[in-house]
């Protein structure tokens, strides 16, 4: 699930406010019967995965958000809403998709800042990586991985499918630029010549920026492409019915 800033407002400024929204998080969880399995502070949002045995998640997530709101409000003399809105959540389907979550959490600080997770204090890698758990029931992906080194290995390895949690369709803005410049970078091109590549290549380059959370209208101002090269090359033509009557 992912918590975010009012008006993608800062909800942190100092390593005392993210403990104290772990905290409340910490406490709320363990009110609700809930496990906290992975988790990362960034500046105006927040990652959680979480184990809700009970379906407490939305009251649980209403008292970390008071919480946190109350002590954000009288730290920083502001007033009204901390949070935007309702939270953002999917249900996790099975192990693989767990995984996957997993380290796209963990790989946030990364995507947005260029910090790596073992170097990024404020998300559950490192009680992973260390076996020593302070807010996370770690034990669950730790069996799934064969311990901490295990842990380590799978968090390093590239060759994994892009995740995209399944109540955002479409990647934001800094999401799109920093897509567009690792799939560019990985297949030896740039925006402006996309078109000028053998056929193969060019629709690969296409169906990677579909599949990584681009809209068809993103790719096609982005690469001077048109939609309907766009869309086949990402799987989205729909087939034409008939209006022949068979005999």
């Amino acid at each position: 699930m992912t918590l975010r800033g009012n008006g993608k407002q800062l909800l942190f400024e100092t390593g005392k406010d993210r403990a104290a929204f772990m905290e409340a998080a910490r406490s709320s969880f363990m009110h609700s019967g809930i496990s906290l399995i992975a988790w990362c502070l960034m500046g105006n949002h927040v990652h959680l995965i979480i184990d809700d045995p009970h379906g407490r998640m939305s009251e649980a997530i209403h008292r970390i958000s008071s919480s946190y709101a109350s002590y954000f409000n009288r730290t920083f003399g502001h007033t009204g809403h901390v949070f935007e809105g309702r939270f953002g959540s999917v249900a996790i389907r099975d192990e693989g998709q767990l995984l996957a979550a997993v380290r796209y959490v963990h790989d946030n600080p990364l995507k947005g800042m260029g910090i790596s997770p073992d170097r990024y204090p404020w998300s559950s890698y490192s009680e992973y990586a260390s076996g020593a758990s302070t807010y996370t029931d770690i034990d669950g992906v730790l069996g799934m991985l064969g311990g901490t080194q295990g842990f380590i290995a799978f968090s390093e390895r590239g060759d994994m499918e892009a995740y995209r949690p399944a109540f955002r369709r479409y990647a934001d803005a800094d999401e799109r630029e920093r897509l567009a410049h690792d799939i560019f970078e990985r297949f030896g091109c740039a925006a402006a010549n996309v078109k000028e590549l053998p056929k193969v290549t060019r629709d690969q380059v296409l169906k990677a920026l579909c599949d990584g959370g681009m809209s068809v209208k993103h790719v096609q101002r982005l690469t001077g492409i048109g939609e309907w090269a766009i869309r086949k090359a990402a799987g989205r033509v729909k087939p034409r019915s008939s209006d022949r009557t068979p005999r």
